[in-house]
């Protein structure tokens, strides 16, 4: 497996092997968007070009301008990834393995659905998005081939068959499956790069992060994959929430670079970006610019993601070398895993900064896209690992045991 996730405790950054930190699950790290109702056609804006920034250093100046204060929001989660929130403001989390879709409110915590998934490695329960009616949307692997209603199958630590999103619709406190919204086989022998960002965006379409499978050193594997447009893999997917296997209105027709001679057909409808090696969690701003990390072979990125643009990951194996519209925003050392943005004026000056966390310091970095400079927050470092996710002036880290909640204040 040569791969760097943040769904599994394992990590084989460039090629090294090490244990993540502390008490709980061990899981494998890759470095693999919640908003509400259907309103399809409009594609993410685009905005000026931005050059790269520094390699983030934890020896870079601490941020001092506002203040915050870090407090654990949920312990013992049990591999939690996929943070998302319901319609009244709760938040959710997604257990990896076990499948289990777990809600957080007044301190307790509540099972919602148990899914049979195939976990293990980087698989699993992976991302969740939830909409103001209610309705909770769940992507996972499972070894049951076309994605069958996942409340009525048992889990599985065996192969991968399918990558499925499927909608839940509230009864009685619990989640019911409603329908089937994504799906896809499981074009490879690796377990690895399996994505797992799912977030609504702002235009209502449904997003999705799917990384190229693996299979890295077999150039028309997991890069191949990553360039045909024919496959959702090494993609970022805009989705239908409310069809099975459609495409959002709007969706681009072709993906290359600046130049029009670039540019190829798009046979797979879904697709919204391409040429992706494993980007797994993602964020908008309140300009509407969707900011994505790529978790790279020898290079990580921070990217600005737009429509029918080509990241750069290609046969034979080549991160952060994508040019035009796809060059990449900001280089990353360090495993980044999730993405989060505040976009609250409470936030004061860190409004719209973009929130990552080194997986591998289980520090949280705050990048500012104006000044072009990373800096870490001193008060949330080894609180993230897993995901994070933003609500209001709040951002929400797990590290896989626990959940904490930091506030940023002017």
């Amino acid at each position: 497996m040569t791969t760097r996730s943040r769904k599994s405790r394992l990590t084989e950054p460039r090629g090294r092997t090490g244990l993540r930190r502390g008490g709980g699950a061990v899981l494998v790290v890759t470095a693999a968007v919640a908003l509400w109702a259907c309103a399809g056609g409009a594609k993410s804006p685009e905005s000026s070009a931005e050059a790269p920034g520094a390699t983030a250093n934890a020896t870079e100046p601490v941020e001092t301008a506002v203040s915050t204060s870090v407090r654990r929001f949920a312990s013992n989660v049990n591999q939690a990834v996929g943070l998302a929130f319901d319609n009244r403001g709760r938040l959710l989390y997604a257990e990896k393995d076990s499948g289990r879709i777990v809600r957080v409110s007044g301190g307790k915590k509540r099972v919602l659905a148990r899914l049979g998934v195939t976990g293990g490695a980087e698989a699993g329960l992976l991302g969740l998005a939830g909409d103001r009616r209610g309705n909770v949307y769940a992507y996972y692997t499972t070894g049951a081939a076309g994605c069958p209603n996942p409340t009525r199958s048992s889990g599985s630590g065996g192969d991968i068959d399918a990558h499925c999103v499927w909608s839940f619709s509230p009864s009685r406190g619990r989640l019911r499956a409603k329908k089937l919204v994504f799906s896809s086989n499981h074009p490879s022998s690796a377990r690895n790069h399996v994505g797992g960002g799912l977030h609504f965006g702002p235009d209502g379409a449904l997003y999705l992060g799917l990384g190229d499978l693996g299979e890295n050193s077999d150039p028309d594997r997991g890069p191949g994959r990553a360039q045909s447009l024919a496959v959702p893999f090494g993609k970022i997917l805009r989705l239908n929430p409310n069809a099975t296997n459609k495409g959002a209105s709007g969706n681009p027709k072709t993906c290359g670079n600046a130049a029009n001679s670039s540019q190829r057909s798009i046979s797979d409808g879904r697709i919204f970006a391409c040429g992706l090696r494993n980007p797994y969690s993602f964020d908008w701003d309140s300009r509407k610019r969707l900011w994505a990390i790529d978790v790279g072979d020898s290079c990580d990125e921070l990217n600005i993601i737009r429509s029918g643009v080509n990241y750069g990951w290609e046969p034979p194996r080549t991160d952060c070398a994508g040019s035009g519209a796809g060059r990449v925003i900001k280089r990353i050392n360090g495993t980044p895993s999730g993405v989060a943005i505040s976009k609250s004026r409470a936030a004061g000056s860190w409004r719209n900064d973009v929130f990552y966390c080194l997986f591998l310091s289980s520090e949280l970095v705050r990048y500012d896209s104006r000044t072009r400079r990373a800096t870490p927050v001193r008060s949330a470092r080894g609180k993230c690992g897993y995901d994070l996710i933003a609500r209001g002036n709040y951002i929400y880290m797990s590290d896989g045991n626990d959940i904490h909640r930091m506030r940023i204040r002017r």
